[in-house]
């Protein structure tokens, strides 16, 4: 089970035939589904994370705002990432009330921290810095609530099974930094949004098409080099001073339009090539690095089933899905960080569907 286990935190580790025994023996994934409980009881809070008053009951927290979610639903659904990669142990399809969600906070908090950006009719102009400050807020929650849970499960691995001891503490070596980068990043949108902050973060790219994009995403992610092959984050730097930058991107579909948000924390000095080389690319262009990068840096992008035969049907894509960041090597020799650079290569983005061109439209 402790292979199993690994291998659902890393997507498309499975093969043929090992889809096909977890598939066909339900006593896998029972397994797993004791698994993750015992994790999600062990990570659960008794007080909410922004007021810090007891809660029994935790909001449903959208990592996606819902109205997205339901603008681009077919029968109440919508694809996971899951489509592409076929983790045995994932959902491919989510119902848009349970889609990314995570419970950290309460439901009043909730009602209130959120208010700006998660109303679609605050999307008719620019966003404010108020719905800025929100949605860095967010994905700070999300991301601390996605590391605790990790750490945990990895607890558990370590405890169950003492072959898979080595790797499980050294993920969460890793998975704690995070969590403390997190957890900071988490302070800073805080105070931005209480002081309702104009400076704090730094937009980047914002862009309001008019159509609606297949596609509902919102996250931050740590980008690994540019679009000239720059190093960005390295991501293996050891020193506990080094930071990791994030770059937040949401892609929201509306009622009859879809808007596109890129900012960063101000004072995040590494992405400024990247964000100047992107904004001389071409708009057809602009539209295709974002499809990649949502595909290859995260998993917190919902789908319309109106696109599923065009991810499906693309090996490529597939294959970017699956990107990940953890490397097993037999020696030592070896730069890591040049690895990276080809498998998160930017050019990547001519051989994949541009999935936010108006050509795949929600009609």
């Amino acid at each position: 089970m402790s292979d199993d286990f690994i291998k659902i935190l890393n997507l498309g580790a499975f093969t043929d035939k090992e889809k096909k025994l977890i598939n066909s023996d339900f006593s896998y994934k029972k397994k797993m589904s004791r698994i993750m409980k015992e994790a999600r009881k062990a990570a659960k809070r008794d007080t909410c994370y922004f007021c810090d008053k007891p809660v029994t009951s935790f909001c449903n927290s959208h990592s996606v705002p819902r109205f997205c979610l339901r603008n681009i639903a077919i029968d109440g659904e919508v694809l996971t990432l899951n489509t592409l990669v076929d983790n045995p142990f994932l959902d491919s399809e989510k119902g848009v009330e349970n889609a990314g969600v995570f419970h950290l906070i309460c439901n009043d908090c909730d009602s209130k921290i959120f208010s700006d950006y998660e109303n679609p009719d605050n999307y008719n102009n620019k966003p404010t810095p108020t719905m800025i400050n929100q949605i860095a807020l967010k994905n700070s929650l999300k991301s601390i609530s996605k590391r605790n849970l990790e750490i945990e499960q990895f607890n558990i691995l370590e405890k169950n099974s003492p072959k898979a001891k080595i790797i499980s503490q050294a993920k969460n070596v890793a998975n704690k930094m995070d969590l403390n980068e997190y957890k900071n990043s988490y302070i800073k949108a805080k105070r931005a949004l209480e002081k309702n902050s104009e400076t704090d973060y730094y937009v980047c790219y914002y862009e309001k098409l008019n159509y609606v994009v297949p596609i509902a995403f919102q996250a931050s992610v740590a980008l690994v080099v540019d679009f000239e092959g720059n190093v960005i984050n390295n991501i293996y730097n050891p020193n506990p001073e080094y930071k990791i930058q994030n770059i937040h991107i949401s892609i929201f579909p509306l009622k009859q339009e879809s808007v596109i948000i890129m900012f960063i924390e101000n004072g995040d000095k590494r992405y400024r090539p990247f964000y100047k080389q992107f904004n001389k690319l071409e708009f057809e262009d602009k539209l295709a690095a974002l499809t990649l990068i949502m595909f290859m840096y995260s998993e917190d992008m919902y789908f319309s089933k109106s696109i599923k035969d065009v991810i499906c049907n693309n090996k490529t894509l597939q294959d970017v899905g699956k990107t990940g960041q953890d490397l097993i090597a037999s020696t030592p020799f070896f730069n890591p960080i040049e690895i990276l650079k080809k498998t998160h290569d930017l050019d990547k983005r001519y051989d994949i569907p541009n999935i936010l061109s108006e050509k795949y439209k929600v009609l």
